[in-house]
């Protein structure tokens, strides 16, 4: 089905709830003015809301998109061994924000210098 229709569908689901959430507390605020002795929700009400949850449910599921397998071999089947071990959670990244700092291009281009061998340093 289309996308937006999940979405329509997860709209309604929600105010049916708000609604059924809406009638509920006007029930109990109806029992507490009349003096009434405990009463249960009605019927009506109580059908309103596992529906509207349901409904709701159903259409947050197919807006999430497809889920990922719980095995965490399938995941790697299509992973190269070079990329096996990758973790770009380690990734250094010394140059972000240095072209910030260094002067314009006119007076970059005189200051332009290669690095000896002492300057460089790499990180694992």
């Amino acid at each position: 089905m289309v996308a937006w229709l999940w979405k329509v569908l997860v709209g309604v689901g929600l105010s049916a709830l708000a609604h059924a959430a809406f009638s509920a507390a006007q029930h109990r605020s109806h029992t507490r003015l009349a003096e009434m002795k405990y009463e249960p929700l009605p019927a009506d009400i109580v059908l309103q809301t596992l529906l509207a949850f349901a409904l709701t449910c159903y259409g947050v599921v197919h807006t999430a998109g497809d889920f990922r397998d719980r095995d965490a071999t399938s995941e790697l089947k299509n992973v190269t061994f070079d990329t096996l071990r990758n973790r770009p959670s380690f990734y250094v990244f010394q140059h972000s924000g240095s072209s910030l700092l260094q002067p314009s291009d006119t007076t970059r281009s005189s200051n332009l210098s290669v690095p000896s061998s002492d300057d460089i340093r790499l990180k694992f």
